[in-house]
């Protein structure tokens, strides 16, 4: 794996870190926005259903699991096992070089991540 394909994997890892983040503080908040949207009222209903340090660490790994799964589903797409008709390409533009060179992008995609979050 070369050093731009690394650094696109670490870019979706820090995407779905974020978002995972993102989800859990929706529970955490202590007092709930005025005017909330259906999202936000799912996040409520969540957030007084999820009470113990123990469901709120399975949510998240939950969330964490759900977003890496989109990942490497979109991943795999780019490979060409996918249902999209057509093949597609990821290109660096730079060096106008294709990120999947002499990778599978859903399999490398999901080894960064147990090489990265193993030695967290």
């Amino acid at each position: 794996m070369n050093t731009k394909q690394r650094e696109f994997f670490k870019a979706l890892k820090d995407i779905k870190d974020a978002n995972v983040e993102i989800s859990a503080s929706k529970i955490h908040q202590s007092s709930p926005k005025k005017d909330a949207d259906e999202l936000d009222e799912a996040y409520k209903t969540l957030k007084s259903k999820l009470n113990t340090d123990e469901e709120i660490r399975a949510y998240d790994k939950v969330q964490n699991e759900i977003i890496e799964d989109v990942i490497c589903d979109i991943m795999v797409m780019i490979d060409d096992y996918g249902a999209l008709k057509y093949p597609v390409d990821l290109i660096e533009k730079e060096s106008n070089k294709s990120l999947k060179n002499e990778i599978e992008l859903h399999d490398s995609f999901m080894n960064y991540l147990y090489e990265v979050e193993d030695n967290q």
